[in-house]
């Protein structure tokens, strides 16, 4: 088992895999933009549509750090981000402000931005969809962040060993 992991180690660096994969760690920036998300463009009982705003690239994770909301037509939310999979985040647009000798505050539409220290990973192939609860005017959503090495897709075979091949009839065996 030792042998097998220094053996993939000497090939990863002999490939200069190694060294590529340390040089992108810091991630190439991203970002993404799109207007109206959430506008109804029809009558009153039509759904706001959803916006794919970013496909992640095979090979490669998105690092969601950073989502800017402008809310001009004074939407109330909340904007959910979402992959093929399910809800990521959920951001509310309308807020609570706080005012000073005034415990109960009021509420009152934002330009909102929300930052993740860590990034949200999205991962490759998946796409970064935006959908606005209860709109009908739309806002403005830029997102950004960085595109990090992912998960190889196609497995990594080392030279000897025994391997199985797919037979015609669905069985596995292993080859010679």
């Amino acid at each position: 088992m030792r042998l097998t992991a220094i053996v993939a180690l000497m090939l990863a660096l002999l490939s200069g895999r190694w060294t590529t994969a340390t040089a992108a760690s810091s991630g190439q920036p991203v970002s993404a933009f799109a207007a109206n998300v959430g506008a109804k463009s029809g009558g009153d009982h039509d759904t706001a549509p959803s916006v794919t705003l970013y496909v992640v690239p095979d090979g490669r994770t998105f690092l969601l750090t950073d989502v800017l909301v402008a809310n001009h037509s004074q939407e109330t939310g909340p904007l959910y981000l979402s992959d093929s999979k399910g809800t990521r985040c959920s951001i509310a647009l309308l807020q609570s402000i706080l005012l000073p000798n005034n415990p109960a505050g009021f509420s009152s539409f934002l330009n909102v931005q929300s930052t993740f220290s860590t990034g949200l990973p999205f991962g490759p192939g998946e796409p970064v969809i935006a959908t606005l609860a209860s709109g009908t005017g739309g806002v403005d959503v830029t997102i950004s962040g960085r595109l990090v090495p992912g998960p190889r897709l196609q497995p990594i075979r080392l030279p000897g060993g025994a391997r199985r091949d797919e037979g015609a009839d669905g069985d596995s065996a292993p080859s010679r």
